[in-house]
C-alpha cells in the first residue's frame, strides 16, 4: 500500500502500537490526526484484526504522548489521568478502546462539565476506565504484599512477578523510595518487563531472558528464617485453604518464598498418576 493510500482516513480500522502507555497515546494523537475513529486499539501480540479489517501500525512518538496527557490533564484533571495511565497497563483486551472513547469524551467537553467525572462508576464512558483503574491498583496492591525479593553476590535485590497487569512501572517509585540507595530489579516474567533501579533512578526495559549470579552467602540463611517465622505463626486450628487463596492468589505462590515447599509438594502430587493417590483423596 503506498504512503498517500495509507494516509487516507479509514473506516474499518484497528491501530496497532508497542502495548505501552506512550504507544496507546501516540495512536489516539493519531486517530485524531489522521480522522480516524478506529474499532480497536491493540499492541502487536494481541492483535486479532476483525474480518474485512484495515490495521494500521503506529510507532510511538514521546512528544505526541506527552501532548495527549497535557490534554487530559487539561479537560478533566489529574485524577482522570491517573486512572487513563492505569487502565492503559490493563490486560484486558478492552482497555484500548475504553481508554480512546474517554479520552474523545472529555476532549469534547469544557473542563467544568468533566469534574468528577472519572469517580461516576456509572457514566458509560468513564465507569470502563473507572473499573479498570480500580483493577490494575488493585493487582499493582498485591505486588506490593507479596513480592519476595532475593539477595545475589553482587550486592542486587531481584524480585521476580507474575501479575494481570504490567504493574511494574507503578511499584518502582514505591519501591525506590524504601530501598534508598540499594539497587535492585522487579522482573514480570508474564509481560517480560524489568524495572531497573541503580540506586538513584529507576527505568523499565522489555526482556526475556534475565541472567542471575550466585545468591549471596546469606541468602539460604535469610530465606530459611523467614520461612520458619511463617511456620511459627500459623494457626493449626484455624487453618482455613479457601480464605488464603482468597486472599493470595494461588497463581503468586511459585513466587513467594515461604510456599515454595507447598507448591513442590503439590507439583509431586500432580505428577502422580491416578492409581497411585489414596481413594476420596483424588487431585
Amino acid at each position: 500500500m503506498s504512503a498517500d493510500a495509507m494516509l487516507e482516513p479509514l473506516g474499518n480500522v484497528a491501530y496497532v502500537h508497542d502495548g505501552t502507555t506512550e504507544g496507546l497515546l501516540s495512536a489516539i494523537f493519531q486517530a485524531y490526526a489522521l480522522h480516524e475513529q478506529p474499532e480497536d486499539f491493540s499492541s502487536k501480540a494481541g492483535l486479532q484484526p476483525r474480518l474485512g479489517q484495515s490495521v494500521r501500525y503506529i510507532e510511538t512518538d514521546a512528544a505526541l504522548a506527552s501532548r495527549v496527557k497535557a490534554g487530559i490533564v487539561r479537560k478533566a484533571g489529574r485524577d482522570a489521568w491517573d486512572a487513563v495511565l492505569h487502565a492503559s497497563l490493563s490486560d484486558d483486551p478492552s482497555a484500548g478502546v475504553a481508554v480512546y472513547r474517554f479520552v474523545r469524551h472529555v476532549m469534547a467537553r469544557p473542563a467544568a462539565a468533566n469534574a468528577g467525572l472519572i469517580r461516576n462508576m456509572a457514566h458509560p464512558i468513564a465507569g470502563p476506565v473507572a473499573r479498570l483503574d480500580r483493577s490494575v491498583m488493585n493487582e499493582r496492591h498485591l505486588m506490593m504484599q507479596f513480592l519476595r525479593f532475593e539477595h545475589f553476590e553482587n550486592g542486587i535485590w531481584f524480585a521476580k512477578c507474575n501479575p494481570k497487569a504490567n504493574v511494574v512501572p507503578l511499584l518502582m517509585g514505591w519501591f525506590a523510595g524504601r530501598f534508598n540507595t540499594e539497587c535492585f530489579v522487579i522482573y514480570d516474567e508474564v509481560h517480560q518487563v524489568a524495572g531497573i533501579y541503580d540506586g538513584a533512578n529507576w527505568y523499565i526495559a522489555q526482556t526475556d531472558e534475565v541472567h542471575l549470579p550466585q545468591h549471596s552467602d546469606e541468602e539460604a540463611a535469610m530465606q530459611a528464617a523467614w520461612k520458619g517465622f511463617y511456620d511459627a505463626m500459623t494457626i493449626s486450628a484455624r487453618y482455613h485453604p479457601e480464605l488464603r487463596r482468597q486472599f493470595i492468589p494461588k497463581r503468586l505462590w511459585r513466587n513467594i518464598v515461604e510456599l515454595h515447599d507447598e507448591v513442590a509438594a503439590g507439583s509431586a502430587k500432580s505428577a502422580l498418576p491416578a492409581a497411585a493417590i489414596p481413594s476420596g483423596r483424588r487431585l
